[in-house]
């Protein structure tokens, strides 16, 4: 994947030739479907014992989504951004907001599952959600609508408690509305950044 800037400092992403014969609306739609999958399978894992399992998949798609989609410059701000997501979790299981019914009591930070998920959802940022990189205001609503809507149905699925339901639900709406304006803006800025050194 190449990046070029336009004038005005906004960045426009330039796919592989293997890529671009697929149309962009086909692999945005890929894109969303294989990271809704990865949620359904880090969700569904700790209560079967896939935890490793889900990583190493996770760890595959990466590798295949840096190979085939973006580019192996990419790895850096990908990783950045999962790791800022994984922080931002911490904070809230730290703070006894979130549990994980399946996690070892003695572990302090968060399971692996879920540090799939957000080296998942880091795929996200330049392609399905690529759009939203030039509305953070956009972003900070969608997150805060829609961070709570995701952990309520892994609470469904037994994958985590929220210790006092509407407290947390409302900490994990500001956790989501600060994570997903903040991550689209970590990945817009590598991107201005490499195309300025094209």
């Amino acid at each position: 994947m190449k990046i070029k800037v336009k004038p005005g400092g906004s960045a426009i992403i330039c796919l592989p030739k293997e890529i671009l014969n697929m149309s962009t609306s086909r692999l945005m739609l890929l894109n969303v479907i294989a990271f809704q999958l990865l949620w359904w399978l880090c969700v569904l894992s700790p209560a079967h014992g896939w935890e490793v399992l889900v990583l190493f998949v996770t760890l595959l798609y990466t590798w295949a989504h840096l190979r085939w989609v973006e580019s192996s410059q990419q790895l850096w701000p990908l990783l950045l951004t999962a790791v800022v997501g994984c922080l931002l979790d911490q904070y809230l299981f730290r703070m006894d907001w979130v549990k994980f019914p399946h996690q070892q009591d003695m572990l302090a930070y968060i399971p692996l599952w879920m540090m799939a998920l957000w080296l998942g959802f880091a795929t996200t940022l330049n392609l399905s959600m690529h759009w939203l990189q030039h509305r953070l205001l956009l972003a900070t609503l969608l997150g805060a609508i829609f961070g709570p809507i995701a952990y309520l149905g892994a609470e469904k699925m037994g994958a985590v408690v929220l210790t006092q339901l509407h407290t947390s639900l409302v900490l994990v709406a500001v956790e989501w509305a600060i994570a997903l304006p903040l991550l689209l803006y970590i990945r817009r800025r590598f991107n201005q950044q490499m195309g300025s050194r094209r």
